[in-house]
């Protein structure tokens, strides 16, 4: 049988026996925007900070055993879960604001983009402090005086996938959908839709879309589904759940439609997020006059409802301004502060998005994946925000410092790292995600076979500091797959795949010492398989296969090459013209 096995550090590349290609020539130094060069001259200061630290590495193997397959894991560094320690991001000495207004947003590529608006009552201008976060928080690179296409906080043309850094405390929201169209909104009576292009361009400025809509403070929240649907959320008066939604790119808006009203009780702050089923969750802070509770409503791709308000947290805990993210398995993870003002404490609750509460109310003991319970305490914290990113680590910035004008205020960073976890892709491309068991450096996770044919299995864990390790583990199940070396002693001698990005085409050229086996694949950055380009016996020689990546998005891809005994692992970008 053969074992296919490799590392990736972040997006740092660490290569298995054999060959290593280091570095990221195809990635830009810094945030580009290169279909949109004027927009470069608006970052007044772009600073590189930090180099990337050095995750955790593994070693894998697998064994099969009545159908079930245990993946085991050793890692060179004992591997937790849970909160690491907070980090400091910004800070001003005599802030001319009452809080932070503050942003963030996590990349394909799994870095962390978080931003301060440099709004203050003496000087209020648009732009923003801009920081690239390492996946452990550590500052990579600041962007001073920053500022996207048309005054928004958009990346774009970053080597992945354009991003809206979103969640404000006020003013612009907005999301990137699937084809790298970027929807934003803003208002209180009215609401007004601009749509930009995934080059940078424009398309829709400023259109009022909704009137009377009586958004307090601005408060309008975005998600998009899979299929398309984009759905806005605020809250009409603060008694009001109220959404709309488009299905044709916002060029028509649905009436708004009450979710939730209590003319008694302040219904305010909603968010809302959209799972791979094209489901709704909206989350928001119910007050009853003595308590701040937090609501949970869930709705269907048809917009009916699917589970009716639902307290996620008892009256003691006084809720103020709830963030949440979902994660790729569809798991809702929500922070937020206790009060709004003075000392304060930082909570974090997960809950279960796949919940079918046939349009009735659940209990919190039914949603609650991990209870609410404090991560940070008896501080002054206020506007804490949170993204998932692909490996379910929690990244979470929060305000601290005195509440009010002309006083110290800081953005800081914590991260809470996920269980070590094992992303399955089996041969029919469907995924599943299993929480290793173990300790220290020790970890396993087992998971049924679903059939004959190739799996590819993502590793992901992290230390006490917060730096992820990820491994790409491949093997053909039960057995038939390649076995390296036994068809003669040769190994690869020379590599290089060019043009490298491309857009079209690009050609592995390689030598090889002797005869052997000799199989190159292509994976997503998932570690799906997306394409093998040849697989058999070659001569000693020089050789030149291309690949057409044609209707393939633009993106991060990893080649592998099998020859004999020796693996290169490489990665190259796409751009699409």
């Amino acid at each position: 049988m053969s074992a296919v096995r490799f590392g990736i550090c972040l997006v740092a590349l660490s290569v298995v026996p054999c060959f290593a290609i280091s570095g990221d020539p195809m990635i830009p130094d810094h945030i580009g925007f290169s279909e949109a060069p004027d927009l470069s001259e608006e970052i007044s200061s772009v600073r590189i900070v930090s180099d990337r630290s050095d995750p955790p590495v593994f070693t894998i193997s697998h064994t099969e055993s009545g159908g079930d397959i245990t993946v085991q894991v050793t890692s060179t560094e004992d591997l937790f879960e849970g909160w690491v320690n907070d980090k400091g991001i910004w800070n001003h000495s005599n802030w001319d604001y009452w809080w932070l207004n503050t942003r963030i947003s996590s990349g394909i590529d799994n870095m962390i983009y978080a931003g301060v608006k440099l709004y203050q009552y003496c000087d209020p201008n648009s732009n923003f402090d801009m920081y690239v976060l390492e996946n452990n928080g550590d500052v990579s690179e600041e962007n001073l005086n920053w500022n996207g296409p048309g005054s928004n906080p958009l990346i774009i043309n970053n080597p992945f996938r354009n991003i809206f850094l979103r969640r404000p405390t006020i003013d612009k929201e907005g999301i990137v959908d699937e084809d790298n169209i970027t929807y934003i909104f803003s208002g209180s009576s009215s609401i007004s839709f601009t749509k930009i292009g995934a080059d940078g361009t424009i398309l829709v400025s400023g259109e009022t879309i909704i009137t009377g809509a009586g958004a307090w403070t601005n408060e309008i929240r975005t998600a998009v589904t899979p299929d398309g649907r984009i759905y806005i959320v605020w809250s009409c008066d603060m008694h009001d759940i109220t959404i709309s939604y488009s299905d044709d790119g916002g060029t028509s808006w649905a009436t708004p439609i009450s979710l939730c009203y209590n003319g008694s009780d302040q219904l305010n702050k909603p968010q809302i997020c959209c799972d791979s089923n094209g489901n709704a969750h909206i989350i928001w802070q119910h007050w009853t006059g003595a308590s701040n509770l937090l609501s949970y409503m869930k709705l269907y791709p048809d917009g009916s409802i699917c589970i009716d308000e639902s307290y996620l947290t008892s009256s003691s805990n006084q809720v103020w301004a709830p963030q949440m993210d979902i994660d790729e398995e569809d798991n809702i993870h929500i922070v937020w502060a206790k009060s709004s003002q003075s000392v304060t404490s930082a909570y974090y609750t997960k809950i279960n998005g796949n919940i079918d509460g046939s349009g009735q109310p659940v209990s919190d003991d039914d949603l609650t994946l991990i209870p609410e319970a404090a991560f940070l305490s008896s501080q002054n914290i206020r506007y804490v925000k949170c993204t998932v990113d692909g490996y379910m680590n929690v990244h979470v910035i929060f305000e601290r410092g005195e509440y009010g004008r002309h006083v110290p205020k800081a953005m800081y960073y914590i991260k809470r790292n996920s269980i070590p976890m094992l992303r399955v892709v089996f041969p029919d491309e469907s995924v599943a995600f299993v929480e290793m068991t173990g300790s220290g450096t020790d970890w396993e996770g087992t998971f049924a076979a679903s059939g004959d044919g190739a799996y590819s299995v993502q590793v992901s864990g992290s230390n006490s500091a917060g730096d992820t390790g990820v491994d790409l583990y491949e093997f053909d199940y039960p057995g038939t797959g390649i076995e390296t070396g036994d068809c003669g002693y040769g190994f690869i001698s020379s590599i290089r795949n060019y043009p490298n990005p491309f857009s079209s085409q690009t050609a592995f050229v390689y030598s090889l010492s002797g005869p052997c086996e000799v199989s190159i694949r292509i994976f997503d950055i998932r570690g799906r398989l997306i394409s093998v380009l040849t697989q058999g016996e070659q001569i000693q020689g020089s050789y030149s296969v291309d690949w057409n990546p044609g209707g393939i998005d633009s993106g991060m891809y990893f080649y592998s090459i099998q020859a004999g005994s020796s693996t290169v692992i490489g990665k190259c970008l796409i751009i699409t013209e």
